[in-house]
């Protein structure tokens, strides 16, 4: 059954779950970012072990973490549990046993990416706040993207943007050694002063973004970090 959703090299997050008991202000979210080697059985799955920075993460025997896997077919999560670790070949690899059924995940928050790219910012006109319909030629004040996700972006820049505020952000990604196009439309959750700095770093969710563009964003950020890891290991 497992096998009908996940196949290999599918990209995982795993989400450590903290404990009930420890206050919600001292919890510091936990993402390690991977993908799927082979899926061993209904309740087990094997994937490669988490990297950050050019470091192998070894997780816990045991901890238990929600696991949100990236499919053709859409999200899906469960909860899993940590298992044997082991190297095939020069691969380090990690078992994951799950301990709730897999079920279809409709989450608007996606992993966040560290990156530096240009991104273009402007507020909506008019015009355009009554269609929702936008110019889409690549234009705006030029900001640079401190992190970025499938549901939103992070970014510097020194327009003053008001939390709420519908804003247009465009940019350009490379992927698969050519440019995309990636528009989105997007909502202001907070902005605040960067010290020393003229800059302000604001945070914004998409509200309105084509399927394909969300796609190509991960793809993006799966493709960069793969770079990096083999930039990290000499490769």
């Amino acid at each position: 059954m497992l096998g009908k959703y996940v196949t290999s090299g599918d990209k995982v997050e795993l989400h450590q779950i903290h404990r009930s008991d420890r206050p919600e202000k001292d919890v510091e979210e936990r993402v390690y970012v991977s993908k799927i080697n082979q899926v061993l059985d209904d309740d087990k799955l094997e994937i490669m072990m988490p990297i950050e920075g050019s470091k192998i993460v070894l997780l816990a025997r045991y901890m238990v973490y929600n696991l949100v896997i990236y499919t053709s077919h859409g999200l899906y999560q469960c909860d899993v549990k940590v298992g044997e670790r082991y190297k095939a070949g020069n691969i380090y690899l990690q078992q994951l046993d799950l301990i709730t059924g897999i079920k279809k995940c409709q989450r608007r928050e996606y992993y966040r990416y560290n990156c530096s790219i240009p991104v273009f910012t402007r507020r909506l006109e008019e015009e355009e706040k009554e269609t929702l319909v936008w110019d889409d030629a690549i234009t705006g004040i030029e900001c640079n993207a401190i992190d970025i996700g499938g549901g939103g972006i992070r970014f510097l820049g020194k327009e003053q943007y008001q939390p709420e505020e519908m804003i247009i952000c465009s940019m350009k990604l490379e992927i698969k050694n050519s440019e995309k196009e990636i528009q989105a439309l997007g909502k202001v959750l907070s902005i605040k002063p960067v010290t020393d700095s003229d800059l302000f770093e604001i945070r914004v969710q998409f509200e309105q973004i084509s399927n394909k563009a969300r796609e190509q964003i991960i793809q993006y950020i799966f493709e960069d970090e793969r770079k990096r890891r083999k930039k990290d290991s000499g490769l």
